[in-house]
């Protein structure tokens, strides 16, 4: 569920409580619906059986909510009392809420937050609750948040830990480099472990304070003994002082490795026991601390720190989606709907299911994927526990089985589940750190649960965390394949064809070897990964990447997924372009999307997020959309009965052709007889701004009325001199021909423009109708028309939405090409009669135009688009909508539905 839902659903309760349309009794069951719990524990907590409290009028459920309805008068005091109840924090309760329906008061006892608001006003604040969403409040909100606090802290202390050892000499050291990564980590886990109830309070941090030198000089040595206790059982330790013996064994690999600690100064000790004992590191978030902490080795990332992480709302978009909603559909339908005799079998069935998933992101960083599905797989397999822990109580059993598959006392899911590659050597550290840092968590969680866990030490398997390139690997060693339930996840780079280094070239030549069908020189780099991940695919393995949106569209679809999905696989998710946003201080400025993978004809479920809501469909196309339809090929003519595109005039000429308002005016007042030469010039800016330029047009004009005019000539001169300086080649060769341009189109007619790249557009594509008499820049493309009827096809909403698909986007803008969204545009054939009437309509909009003659193109096009012209367009629009179909469509995916299948269409009467 996302926000926008949230919102309307919160301000519609409050409304029907007011309105008596819903009972004040089930006002909370309804809340938290509305937050997305499960229907199974909502109607638990309501029947009674998960309600802890025994007060009427009172709704208590373990680490959910702890909700009074208070007498008139009374909230405040009734919240007062609550707070106070031992069971708030025992029991881990999150929200504190007490309300006579006309006061609400509410407290998250996790940010100590207060809400104090009048009932009304509770859709207003729907977001107060949104971490039963899943939606924790930002995290780096505040001046000091434990992040970036401890990263900010173990940067500085990085920094001078290499001024302490490392020199010009050997900064670049590889061994050495590594040495030091995985000494940092061993740091983080004893920082971790001392305020997290691994280690007794401040145990790492004071034993270091206590038994080292202030100048440093022993520190070295004191850790290279202690990591060598952590890594020794207690039966195996000899004669060791007390402050070490008391150390629990680790193990786990982390300190098996016999490395070198560094070398320490007076203020780089300070710094390490400041780090231990200054930090809480309990409130340390692994999944998106490891992101952060990689910034500390690498400086070069800092300013923007944890701008690139994958928050855990977006992880979600790609891990609900892909196995978790199906996997609580059918722990929902096994209680709702499955027979309480097999209830028991079923559930077994369910819990293997889950204790045998594997899940792999093969571009893993510092394991934000592979937390977050871990940490959701536990809170699974804990309801599923509970389920089974009933049914034994109730004792409800079956036939089907004589003992239990799997001890349902303990967790059965392993760390030994979640394989990983990355390439950066200090984040698969950090990866398998923070699996382990995770688990911790997860068996605290396990813990307050249930009243027992498995120990955290000895440290079991870390994950499957390789170190390596992802596109050299075989995926195959590092996360076998033999059939299984496999889920590939992640967010690999995204590297445009032009900004890949020559390593990163090579990989892709690597990847693609043999594999004749891809375009690899234009080739974004992610495509390796969804090439990889389809070759691995054979049976129920699934696979979702977060991309940039580039990847659907434009010509990068036809480079790239005509030859993905020719492979045994179909897309089967996903989520069609979004702002990429996390809670960092700075983010990404990007649009992305979530792809998904599945073999062909095992997947007939396929979902694609529209307008907030998943849709069923049973074929998702690369522009994510439902049409059965591959990919739409640029084209160097129309398609459709259009006349030919091209593009405007580009002068190469150093500017010394072009002139402002001004400079013309000074020009003219030398050379009065070059006025005739001037013509109106219009590149994208000119054209959307209003703001005037000229260009002095001299390709008609001989040699010798060149020499009459002096300016004129020392124009010519400075044109063919800039020409002359250059490296090119072909711009050396065209100084012969100093008065012409290196591209030239002059229509014999006037003629229609549409900016190459808009920068922003929102609900048209304006379309310019230019003079015969004026040029257009190489920065507009051409149509050497007249014909309103044209313009109005290509200022049109269909238009719009046909262009927004296949195009290349430039930001939230388009990148309009000639031979993927002009040469591709379905046209229906069309009657003269129809033709007139988008005339008409195209007419008016010129009119509209004209009558704001104060206002630039641009403006016109914003939010201050006047109501006027706007209905103007939805005039043209209704008229063009019905050139391809009888009646007015609905929503923009059925008239991109509509044009894909006339595009399909076209494109086979053509080849037939």
């Amino acid at each position: 569920m996302n926000v926008t839902q949230i919102e309307e659903i919160v301000k519609k309760l409050a409304l029907d409580v007011i309105n008596n349309s819903v009972e004040k009794d089930q006002f909370i069951y309804e809340l938290m619906a509305a937050y997305g719990h499960r229907k199974t524990t909502v109607s638990r907590i309501k029947s009674g059986e998960r309600n802890l409290a025994k007060v009427a009028g009172e709704v208590r459920a373990k680490r959910h909510i702890y909700f009074k309805h208070s007498d008139s008068n009374k909230v405040f005091s009734d919240i007062d009392d609550m707070k106070k109840e031992p069971s708030v924090t025992r029991e881990k309760i999150r929200f504190i809420i007490a309300t006579d329906f006309d006061q609400f008061v509410a407290v998250d006892t996790r940010t100590n937050d207060t809400l104090d608001i009048e009932f009304s006003e509770l859709g207003k604040h729907f977001d107060f609750f949104l971490p039963w969403a899943g939606m924790e409040k930002a995290v780096y909100q505040g001046d000091n948040p434990a992040d970036v606090k401890a990263a900010e802290k173990m940067a500085k202390l990085f920094d001078l830990i290499k001024a302490d050892n490392f020199s010009e000499e050997n900064k670049n050291d590889t061994a050495a480099l590594h040495s030091l990564n995985v000494f940092l980590t061993r740091l983080l886990f004893c920082f971790f472990a001392e305020d997290t109830g691994i280690f007794t309070d401040n145990q790492f941090s004071a034993e270091l304070e206590s038994h080292t030198k202030a100048d440093g000089s022993d520190v070295d040595s004191y850790l290279n003994r202690l990591f060598e206790v952590l890594n020794t059982s207690k039966e195996n330790r000899h004669d060791l002082p007390d402050y070490l013996a008391k150390f629990e064994y680790v193990n786990g690999g982390l300190f098996a490795d016999p490395i070198a600690s560094p070398k320490f100064s007076t203020k780089s000790r300070r710094m390490l026991i400041e780090c231990g004992s200054e930090l809480d590191w309990s409130g340390i978030n692994p999944d998106i601390f490891g992101s952060m902490i990689q910034a500390v080795v690498h400086p070069d990332q800092r300013g923007g720190m944890g701008m690139h992480y994958t928050s855990v709302i977006n992880i979600m978009k790609v891990i609900e989606p892909l196995f978790l909603d199906d996997l609580y559909a059918e722990l929902e339908n096994i209680v709702e709907n499955i027979d309480p005799k097999l209830k028991p079998s079923r559930l077994r069935k369910l819990h293997d299911r889950i204790a045998n998933i594997k899940i792999f992101d093969p571009a893993c960083g510092s394991g934000n994927f592979l937390i977050i599905a871990f940490k959701e797989l536990r809170k699974l397999e804990m309801e599923v526990i509970k389920l089974r822990q009933e049914r034994v109580k109730d004792g409800q059993q079956d036939d089907f089985f004589d003992e239990i598959s799997l001890d349902s006392s303990f967790s059965q899911i392993r760390l030994s589940q979640f394989y990983g590659i990355e390439l950066d050597d200090f984040a698969h550290e950090v990866a398998i750190l923070s699996l382990w840092l995770a688990e911790h968590q997860m068996n605290v969680e396990f813990k307050a649960e249930f009243g027992d866990c498995e120990p955290t030490l000895p440290l079991q398997s870390g994950g499957n965390i390789f170190a390596g390139n992802a596109l050299r690997l075989n995926w195959l060693s590092v996360c076998p394949n033999n059939g299984e339930e496999i889920y590939i996840i992640g967010n690999p780079p995204y590297i445009g064809a032009r900004k890949q280094s020559p390593e990163q070239k090579e990989d892709m030549k690597h990847t693609f070897f043999n594999e004749s069908c891809f375009n690899i020189g234009s080739l974004d780099y992610i495509a390796g990964w969804f090439l990889k991940g389809a070759n691995y695919i054979f049976g129920p393995q699934k696979l979702a990447f977060v991309s940039t949106s580039s990847i659907c569209q434009g010509e990068q679809v036809s480079f790239m997924w005509n030859g993905i999905l020719r492979k045994n696989v179909d897309i089967i998710l996903a989520v069609p372009a979004f702002k990429w946003t996390n809670n960092a201080k700075k983010q990404a400025g990007v649009y992305c999307v979530i792809v998904g993978l599945g073999s062909k004809n095992k997947n007939s479920n396929k979902k694609i997020l529209l307008e907030n809501y998943w849709n069923s469909v049973t074929h998702i196309n690369p522009y994510l959309t439902s049409t059965d339809i591959t990919a739409v090929s640029p084209r160097s003519k129309p398609l459709s009965n259009l006349p030919k595109m091209g593009i405007g005039n580009k002068p190469v000429d150093g500017g010394g052709f072009l002139f402002t308002n001004d400079e013309k005016n000074n020009f003219l007042k030398i050379e009065p007889e070059a006025e005739p030469y001037f013509k109106k010039w219009f590149g994208a800016q000119e054209f959307n701004s209003g703001v005037s330029r000229w260009c002095l047009s001299l390709q008609q004009v001989s040699d010798e009325e060149v020499s009459r005019l002096p300016e004129v000539a020392k124009v010519v001169e400075k044109v063919k001199a800039f020409r002359l300086k250059s490296t090119s080649n072909p711009t050396i060769k065209l100084a012969n021909t100093p008065k012409r341009f290196h591209v030239e189109n002059f229509p014999s007619t006037n003629f229609l423009i549409i900016p190459k790249v808009s920068s922003s557009v929102k609900d048209y594509l304006p379309v310019g109708l230019l003079k015969k008499e004026d040029l257009a820049s190489d920065l507009l493309n051409v149509v050497s028309s007249e014909d309103l009827f044209f313009m109005g096809l290509l200022s049109s909403k269909i238009h719009l939405i046909w262009t927004t698909a296949v195009s290349g986007k430039f930001g939230n803008g388009i990148r309009y090409s000639s031979k993927i969204c002009y040469n591709t545009f379905p046209v229906p054939e069309v009657t003269e009669k129809q033709k007139d009437q988008v005339r008409s309509a195209a007419l008016n909009i010129l009119l509209e135009r004209e009558a704001y003659s104060d206002m630039s193109i641009s403006k016109l096009y914003s939010d201050s688009m006047p109501d006027s012209l706007r209905e103007a367009h939805e005039t043209l629009d209704k008229k063009v909508e019905l050139l391809y179909s009888t009646k007015l469509l609905n929503s923009e995916e059925e008239k991109l539905n509509l044009l894909f299948s006339l595009y399909k269409k076209m494109i086979g009467n053509e080849n037939a």
